[in-house]
């Protein structure tokens, strides 16, 4: 056989799962995410309770037992909303995401592309990160992302057909992946990149929600080499069904220093904005990362 039953039964679920979310209307379809979310929740105490315990390590003992918990429902709320609202992709135009996507701050974009360069947005995983690049490749710019190949190869080839539908440009992980986003910011092009996750190798060590972090070293690895700034912003789901994405002001490579210094400095930058954004509105953060981004729970 050419798939495991595993594959089959994923894809299967995720194929399902699209169709019926593509049929309804849009909050009708966060209602029954919002369903999904709710048994989630009650079947997953064990993964619940660890994520309680990384918002603890985080905010500290001022603050309350039911705010944890709330935390820890409305983000696990919120990442069922945004598998919701993934599948529904290829219905997505320019109108619904000019009127349910707040970019006030996209100005920061237009203004530091400059000499025909573009630039790197840097988002956490917060809110619905997915609308920082497909978004912004809808309202007229030209997004590249970096992408994990899955372990499932029927739900990678369904997700890379997924992302065609916008024009976003990926790139999967790997040393062919380096040339490919250098060329592109060089072009014009944006790269939209999450790094708040643990790298176990070719990281750079920072201080983040209270603790060291490992993040990835190839943000500001690409913006030196291709002499872009990095901009970093967040994502914030209003409500339910709206979204505003907040930036912040750009950082930008310094060719007079010397080259790990430089990506120890921009790195740092990004990452004391997104523990800005996080510690701001908790509820929005993804506590659920396997590649938690403080590595080892306290």
């Amino acid at each position: 056989m050419k798939y495991r039953i595993k594959h089959l039964i994923e894809y299967g679920v995720l194929r399902a799962f699209g169709v019926l979310t593509n049929a309804l209307p849009h909050r009708l379809a966060l209602a029954v995410a919002w369903l999904v979310a709710v048994l989630g929740y009650a079947i997953s105490r064990s993964a619940m309770r660890r994520t309680q315990r990384r918002i603890r390590q985080v905010l500290g003992p001022d603050v309350s037992d039911s705010e944890v918990r709330r935390i820890a429902w409305v983000a696990w709320r919120n990442l069922c909303f945004n598998g919701a609202e993934a599948m529904r992709i290829p219905s997505l135009t320019v109108g619904w995401v000019k009127k349910m996507v707040e970019h006030s701050d996209i100005h920061l974009v237009h203004e530091n592309m400059k000499d025909g360069r573009g630039l790197i947005l840097a988002v956490p995983h917060m809110g619905n990160w997915e609308l920082a690049g497909v978004g912004m490749q809808l309202v007229g710019l030209s997004i590249m992302i970096i992408v994990r190949k899955q372990s499932n190869p029927l739900t990678d080839a369904y997700l890379n057909r997924m992302r065609k539908y916008t024009g976003v440009e990926a790139f999967v992980r790997g040393p062919h992946a380096l040339s490919g986003v250098i060329r592109g910011l060089k072009q014009g092009k944006v790269l939209a990149i999450l790094p708040d996750v643990h790298a176990k190798v070719n990281f750079m060590p920072v201080r983040f929600l209270g603790g060291q972090a490992q993040t990835p070293a190839g943000m500001a690895l690409f913006a030196r080499a291709a002499g872009v700034p990095i901009i970093p912003a967040s994502v914030r789901r209003i409500g339910w069904t709206r979204h505003e994405l907040k930036g912040f002001p750009p950082i930008w490579p310094d060719p007079s220093l010397d080259e790990k210094a430089d990506w120890q400095r921009m790195t740092q930058y990004v990452m004391d904005c997104f523990d800005r954004a996080v510690r701001e509105h908790p509820e929005q953060y993804f506590w659920f990362n396997k590649r938690w981004v403080l590595g080892q729970e306290k």
